[in-house]
This record gives structure tokens, C-alpha cells and sequence, in this order.
């Protein structure tokens, strides 16, 4: 597939989530046209800048202000800019209260995921939490953070979502392998930022090399995010000694029947095109995927780029 065609499929695909991008950001997240016909080849940042002043390039897409976008999507460059103002706000009370929970038992990692990952932070927004818990004590873990996060009150309930947590994706040390390998988990899951759990964030990167398949240019994170709190020999104690009073296995086998039972009586279960799996690996809460409008909105316009060509 030709550089031109993966840059143009790039701008298409985050202009269905409104954001325009710099040319750095063409470069890093530079997106393959045809998923069925990826290569794994990485691309330079010489290139790509090249490319992006080529006259084909030039004629289907905008240059303003440093960004590059669709046309008619003038609009989008002052929100991206007030977008990324509220999400800075947002990861720095995060990374207060990831100092806290580096503490609960059992948790291996914590990552941020979706709008607020790419820097699109509305005052109203929550966080969506990515949660890696130790194998074999899912329930615990997950029982023990959601208890905490309610009595802090930053657990997303009902109508009270700004500035909460929300936990819907939770998995087990051994299964960090995302199994979804599609153009919205490979953006997914390269935004996705730690806050705690270095090494268990590094391995999680390795298992989903796949990635780089779909964005040739994807390279394991070298540099931790501002918004990590590491770890420290006090937190560690704290962590170990509350994981030996709750490492029980008749805690965990009760605490897994009883949400699983809660989990299946929950109508959103059922939601036709829903991903929801409750078991001792993953405890994953999607009801209504984003993906496939994210996508039907990619095609539209790639189209539409397409025929002004």
C-alpha cells in the first residue's frame, strides 16, 4: 500500500474521532489503508513530512496552524486545543488517586483508555480505567478496587460519571493478549497510558506486538507518561501485607460466584452486539462498543476523501 494512501486512511480514521493531527502525529500513528494487506514495515519521520507536502496529499487535505485535517473541518483545531487543556487537568487528579491505589492488593497495572487517552477530555467525562490484576485473584482484585473507588467517591454509578473511574476492562496477568486484533483496539490500546505497573505495562505491549501490523510505526514506550506514580518501598509493603490477608481461595471462589451471578442478571448482558465476558481471565464490560461506528465513520470518509482525488 502506497505512503500517500496510509497517510490520507490516517487523517480519515481520526477524523472520525475530530481531531486533526500535527505531522509528528501523521508519522506515529501512521494507519495502514487495508488491515488485510498490512505490512509490518516502519516508516521514517523524513518521509512522512515528505509525503505530506506532496501535491496529491495537498489536494484532499488542509495544512492550518500546525495541524493537518480534512476539509471543512476547520473548526476542530481551537477544540482539540481546549480538549487537551481539560484532559492535562483530568490525568493530574488521576495521578493523585493512582498514588493511592498502587496500594490495593492484588493490582499489576492501571492504565487510561479511551477519549481521555488521546488527550480529548470533556468537563463531564469520566476515566476509563484498563485494570491487570494478579492470576487467579480477578474477583478479589476487582471487589477490593471497586469498594475502594466507591468510598472515595470516584466510581462511576449511574448518572455520577465526571471524574470517576469507570472499570469496565479488567484482566488477568496471563491474559494480557488483547483479543480483538482490529483497527480500533490497535488505536485503542497504543493510547492507552500507565499509571502504575511498569513492568506489567512493558509485557503488555510485547504480547500485543501485533499492533505495529496496522500501525507500522508502533514502538514500545521508552519514556513513562508524567502522569505515572511509581512505586516506592512503603507502598510495596502496604500492597504486600494487605495481599496476605486477602489471599484466600475460598474468598475468591465466593466473590466469583456471586458476581457472576450479578454480572448474568444484569439486562446489559444481553445487549445484541455487546462485549461482555465474565470469567477467571477477563472481566470485560462493553455493552456498546464503540468500534463499529468509529469504523463505519472511518469508511464514510475515506470514501468521500477518495472521490476528490
Amino acid at each position: 500500500m502506497s505512503l500517500s494512501g496510509n497517510i490520507i486512511a490516517t487523517l480519515a480514521y481520526f477524523d472520525a474521532f475530530d481531531q486533526p493531527l500535527t505531522a509528528f502525529e501523521v508519522w506515529k500513528h501512521l494507519t495502514v489503508e487495508d488491515v488485510d494487506d498490512a505490512k509490518t514495515d516502519p516508516v521514517s519521520l523524513g518521509d512522512v513530512v515528505s509525503a505530506l507536502d506532496d501535491k496529491d496529499i495537498r489536494s484532499r487535505v488542509v495544512f492550518q496552524d500546525g495541524f493537518f485535517f480534512l476539509p471543512g473541518r476547520e473548526h476542530l483545531i481551537p477544540l482539540r486545543i481546549g480538549a487537551e487543556k481539560i484532559a492535562v487537568g483530568k490525568l493530574r487528579r488521576i495521578r493523585r488517586l493512582a498514588r493511592m491505589l498502587r496500594l490495593m492488593p492484588f493490582i499489576r497495572m492501571i492504565g487510561v483508555t479511551g477519549s481521555l487517552a488521546m488527550k480529548k477530555g470533556k468537563h463531564d467525562s469520566d476515566w476509563d480505567f484498563f485494570v491487570v490484576l494478579k492470576t487467579g485473584r480477578i474477583w478479589t482484585g476487582r471487589t477490593l478496587l471497586t469498594g475502594l473507588l466507591q468510598a472515595l467517591g470516584k466510581r462511576r454509578h449511574g448518572n455520577r460519571s465526571k471524574d470517576r473511574a469507570c472499570l469496565n476492562y479488567f484482566v488477568t496477568e496471563d491474559r494480557l493478549a488483547i483479543p480483538t486484533e482490529d483497527l480500533f483496539s490497535a488505536n485503542e490500546y497504543t493510547f492507552l497510558i500507565p499509571l502504575f505497573g511498569r513492568e506489567t505495562f512493558q509485557r503488555f505491549e510485547l504480547k500485543n506486538r501485533w499492533i505495529a501490523r496496522i500501525k507500522p510505526n508502533f514502538l514500545p514506550t521508552e519514556a513513562l507518561p508524567l502522569w505515572y506514580a511509581c512505586d516506592s518501598e512503603g507502598a510495596k509493603s502496604v500492597r504486600t501485607a494487605l495481599e496476605r490477608a486477602f489471599d484466600l481461595d475460598a474468598l475468591e471462589s465466593w466473590l466469583g460466584k456471586w458476581q457472576k451471578q450479578k454480572i448474568m442478571r444484569n439486562p446489559k448482558t444481553r445487549s445484541e452486539g455487546g462485549h461482555i465476558e465474565a470469567s477467571d481471565q477477563a472481566l470485560v464490560f462493553l455493552p456498546d462498543p464503540h468500534g463499529p461506528r468509529v469504523y463505519e465513520k472511518f469508511r464514510k470518509r475515506l470514501g468521500e476523501i477518495r472521490l476528490k482525488g
